[in-house]
């Protein structure tokens, strides 16, 4: 019986053991499980929170990429408007100076030819004016012919023979006044007055050898525009 109790004790024996055994076996794999699967949770999580915080840093990125980018833009854009800006006012005054320097050039062309028209006109009327005094004077006071004439033959005085031409008219009216004036010692004795029908009544002549001077309204109102040129 001994023996029996004997084999049965140690079948018992090895029944609990192996049960024990097996029991601590499944423990462990449990833990182990539960733990793999803790720890793989924890992983994913971070995996997780690393992709969402990738995620968010990259949106960052791009937020600040596209706000760099766009103030570059607009750094870039104020540059070009700038530049553009400053081309455009460069070209707007020199095409203004252009014009400004054409226009005063036209005004000035405008005012020489104005001013030489003004000029020309102011020349006829001074003429037209003297010419109008002299005959008028002439009509009423024919001494002023001598006067002329005294210019003329001072002129020519060095001359060794002269004569007055002056229209037969003219001399009816001032041949006395011309004849004392040849009488001057200073004058050739040579020197007469001649009636001369192809000059003027307003003309008068002073001839001597080699040429003659003209005195007469003519010739004053020639001397006049001269002057006036």
């Amino acid at each position: 019986m001994a023996s029996v109790l004997k084999s049965t004790n140690t079948s018992q024996h090895n029944t609990d053991a192996t049960r024990e055994v097996s029991g601590l076996a499944g423990f462990n794999l449990d833990d182990l499980a539960n733990e793999g699967r803790l720890r793989l949770k924890q992983c994913q999580s971070q995996v997780e929170d690393l992709l969402q915080k990738a995620r968010e840093d990259a949106a960052i990125l791009r937020a600040e990429a596209t706000t760099q980018g766009y103030q570059d833009g607009l750094k870039k854009a104020e540059v070009d408007a700038d530049a553009k800006l400053k081309a455009e006012a460069k070209k707007q005054a020199a095409d203004s100076l252009k014009m400004v320097q054409k226009a005063v050039a036209e005004m000035h062309r405008n005012y020489e030819a104005w001013m030489n028209s003004y000029v020309e006109s102011l020349h006829t009327i001074a003429l037209a004016a003297a010419e109008k005094v002299c005959r008028h004077q002439l009509a009423n006071e024919a001494s002023l012919m001598v006067n002329w004439a005294t210019e003329a033959v001072h002129s020519a005085r060095s001359a060794s023979r002269l004569s007055i031409a002056v229209h037969p008219e003219m001399l009816v009216q001032i041949g006395e006044q011309l004849d004392e004036l040849l009488a001057s010692p200073d004058l050739p004795e040579q020197s007469q007055v001649v009636p001369d029908a192809s000059l003027a009544v307003s003309e008068i002549a002073v001839r001597q050898t080699g040429g003659e001077i003209k005195a007469g309204l003519n010739a004053q109102l020639q001397r006049l525009e001269e002057l006036l040129s």
